[in-house]
Order: C-alpha cells, then sequence, then structure tokens
C-alpha cells in the first residue's frame, strides 16, 4: 500500500510590527532603502542600489590625479632630457628671469657644468665642493673641516703626480727630439759628403776621360812613327855606316837619330856612333842611358802611365 502524503507545515503566524513601520512587502517611499538594508559598497564598488559610492568616487579622483601627475613629470623630464642631449633644444627660448627661478636654475646649472670639457668640470666641481666646505666650516663643523683638508691633500697629491708625470713626459719627449735632431744632422752631414764625393767623382772622371785620350793619343802617334822610321831603319842598316855618319851629322834632331840608330844592328848603330861628331854623338848616348819604356806586349802587361797612376790613387782615396 502507498504510504499517505506528509501534511504541509502549518504557517507561523507573523510577528507583530511596530506602530508607524510599514507593512513588510510595502514600496518605500522616494526610492530610499528599506530599513534594515546594508549600504556598504560591494566587491566591485557599487553599492546596494548599484550606484559607485563616494569612497570609490574618492580613490578614482585621487589615483586619476596621481597618474596625471606622474605623466606631467615623465613628459617634463622627458622635454628637459630632449633638451639635455641637444635633440629638441629650446632651453634658450626661456626668459632669464625663469631661469633664475628654481627649479630651473638649478637644471641650468647642471647643463652649464656637464657642457664644460672634463677637466673644468672637475675644477668646477672642485670650486663647489670647496665652497659648500666653506660654508659648512663657517657655521662651525669640524668633521667637513677635515673631510675638506683631506679632499684638499688628495687634490694637491693628484695635481703634484699629474705635474710630475707630465715633467717626466715632457723629458722623455725632449731626450727623443733631441735623438732626432742629431740623426737629422748626421743625415746631413751625410748628404753634403756625398755631394762633395759626387763632385770629386765627377772631377776624376773627367780626368779619366782626359788621361785616357791623352793616352790614346800618345799610342797612336807613336804607332805613326814606328811606321814612319820602318823603312828609315831598313835602309840605315843597308848603307855604309862612315857615309851613314856623315849625313846623321846633318840632323838636328837627336832624338830622331836615335830611334832610327834603334832599328839597326848594334854593331852597325856603333860603327855609325865612332864617325859622328864626339859631341852629337854623346847627346844621343846620353838620350839613350834613359829611353821612355814600353810594356812588353802580351796579356800580363800591367804598365800604366804615372799620370794615370795617381788619378786612380786619387780616386780611391776620395771613395774612403
Amino acid at each position: 500500500m502507498p504510504e499517505p502524503a506528509p501534511a504541509p507545515p502549518s504557517p507561523r503566524p507573523a510577528a507583530p510590527r511596530p506602530a508607524g513601520l510599514p507593512p513588510a512587502g510595502a514600496a518605500p517611499k522616494n526610492g530610499a532603502p528599506p530599513a534594515g538594508a546594508s549600504t556598504l559598497p560591494t566587491a566591485d564598488g557599487e553599492g546596494a542600489d548599484g550606484q559607485p559610492s563616494r569612497l570609490y568616487k574618492a580613490l578614482s579622483a585621487v589615483l586619476s590625479l596621481m597618474l596625471l601627475g606622474v605623466f606631467g613629470a615623465t613628459l617634463v623630464a622627458a622635454l628637459f632630457t630632449l633638451d639635455f642631449l641637444d635633440i629638441l633644444q629650446f632651453r634658450y627660448r626661456i626668459p632669464e628671469t625663469l631661469r633664475q627661478r628654481w627649479p630651473l636654475s638649478s637644471y641650468f646649472s647642471f647643463v652649464a657644468l656637464h657642457q664644460l670639457p672634463d677637466e673644468e668640470r672637475f675644477k668646477e666641481l672642485m670650486r663647489r665642493r670647496q665652497q659648500e666646505f666653506d660654508e659648512l666650516i663657517a657655521r662651525g663643523h669640524t668633521d667637513i673641516a677635515r673631510r675638506n683638508r683631506e679632499l684638499e691633500e688628495a687634490y694637491q697629491n693628484l695635481a703634484k703626480a699629474q705635474e710630475e708625470a707630465y715633467q717626466r713626459r715632457q723629458r722623455e719627449l725632449d731626450a727623443v727630439q733631441e735623438e732626432l735632431f742629431k740623426q737629422k744632422k748626421q743625415i746631413e752631414d751625410l748628404r753634403q759628403d756625398l755631394e762633395a764625393r759626387k763632385a770629386g767623382v765627377d772631377i776624376l772622371a773627367r780626368q779619366v776621360a782626359s788621361e785616357a785620350a791623352s793616352l790614346e793619343s800618345s799610342l797612336i802617334r807613336f804607332m805613326e812613327e814606328e811606321n814612319r822610321l820602318r823603312p828609315v831603319q831598313e835602309i840605315a842598316a843597308t848603307m855604309n855606316p862612315q857615309s851613314l855618319a856623315a849625313i846623321l851629322d846633318e840632323v838636328p834632331d837627336n832624338k830622331l837619330i836615335y830611334d832610327i840608330l834603334k832599328g839597326v844592328a848594334p854593331e852597325v848603330s856603333a860603327a855609325v856612333l865612332g864617325y859622328m861628331d864626339p859631341e852629337k854623338a854623346g847627346k844621343i848616348l846620353k838620350i839613350s842611358k834613359n829611353p821612355p819604356q814600353l810594356p812588353e806586349p802580351g796579356p800580363s802587361r800591367s804598365y800604366i802611365p804615372p799620370s794615370l797612376n795617381n788619378l786612380l790613387a786619387s780616386t780611391g782615396a776620395n771613395l774612403r
């Protein structure tokens, strides 16, 4: 058999409401929330009726102002950075009166300092630091005075070290410059010596050419004389010595007589001299004591005329 259905619960009697309160199901007047309803914002910042709360609006306004301030500061910093890097320069368009006010005065001082060369910027920083330290010392800060003395000593030591390094480098440069001057003088002396030697060699070359031409002409003249006297010598060799002596006594050139007699047999020459005038024969014999010597024919001859030998000696001395 099916079980019987349970009986529905009996409704509980409603609690009595205080006098002056509207019924439980009545709508609130003027859109006001019912009594006892919560007015705290929800997790998404909305109230119970779905509208943003005043606290949320205040926080949103504060955050918006902060973001605008950060954006403005970033924009100003970017503009000043571009101006400092000379990409977008506008600092000189600012009036002079505004440049002397804070914070523009600090910015212009910063730009002026960092546009200086390294050495001048270091000196300017030291000067400012010195001025700051002087002001602190004037107010009686003994520790700052000690720090100032330390920095001053460090600066003096650095300046002294730089001065010593500069002097040492200057001495090295002076030594190198002096060495270069010495080498330059040596090169100049060598150049002058070479020019003098070249001039001497040119003179000697001309002298050698002149001596060679003179020697060649002398040789040609000697050969011509030999060729010219050979027929005379052959005739003299076949003549009677007494007749030949009479003929030669009439010849005024003793050297010519010597050359003719030199080409005949010695016994014939002796007989001819015996028949000649004794004084004339004595002169011819004097010529025969110092006759001109010529080198023997052949590849091994080493005869050099005295003038040419002296010229070669002076050439060797000049080249040394």
